[in-house]
């Protein structure tokens, strides 16, 4: 029990770290070794320990973030370990998603729409898909997204994880050689 007690407090402790404005060093800190890391990859000089801190990254996106995001934890599992192949995501949460329904409803059957949502909008619709291709048909309504991220450093994603958030260049996964591949998630209506 005194073993739980010493394990919650320093819990505790963190997160008063993180929360306050140490919080914000620390990010700025993990962001601009990220942004290092990438350029060494642009520049085709990754090290052994950036190959190393990489795999340590998308491992924890792909464990701890399919607890919160499951289908972007699955886009990133399988863009590092599924060769190529089509993924198909779970509809259970992107049915619902309240950006999906509001394009859908704009919909006629047989037209297709561009959806590019900002990561505020539907965090976890974000982090799986965006921008991705909706399409009505008679019965049915597919979502796709040809997975290829880009090397470019501008593109970013921001990784909300509570009470500290991180930007990650979505290039940086190239240091890992994934295998782009098509997404996609359909369902009946």
């Amino acid at each position: 029990m005194r073993h739980l007690k010493r394990v919650l407090l320093f819990f505790f402790f963190l997160a008063l770290v993180l929360w306050s404005p140490i919080g914000r060093l620390v990010e700025r800190g993990v962001d601009a070794h990220l942004v290092g890391i990438h350029r060494r990859q642009l520049a085709d000089r990754n090290t052994v320990l950036d190959r190393w801190q990489c795999r340590l990254l998308y491992g924890g996106i792909v464990t701890l973030g399919g607890l919160r995001y499951p289908e972007g934890a699955a886009v990133i599992d399988h863009y590092l370990h599924g060769g190529g192949r089509n993924l198909y995501l779970s509809s259970v949460y992107i049915r619902h998603s309240p950006v999906v329904r509001r394009r859908l409803a704009a919909l006629s059957v047989g037209q297709t729409a561009v959806v590019t949502l900002q990561q505020q909008q539907d965090w976890r619709l974000s982090y799986a898909l965006n921008p991705f291709r909706l399409r009505r048909e008679a019965h049915r309504v597919v979502i796709y997204q040809w997975m290829a991220f880009d090397p470019r450093p501008v593109a970013r994603t921001v990784l909300d994880l509570g009470l500290v958030r991180f930007t990650v260049p979505d290039g940086l996964v190239h240091v890992l050689h994934p295998r782009p591949f098509l997404a996609r998630c359909e369902w009946t209506e």
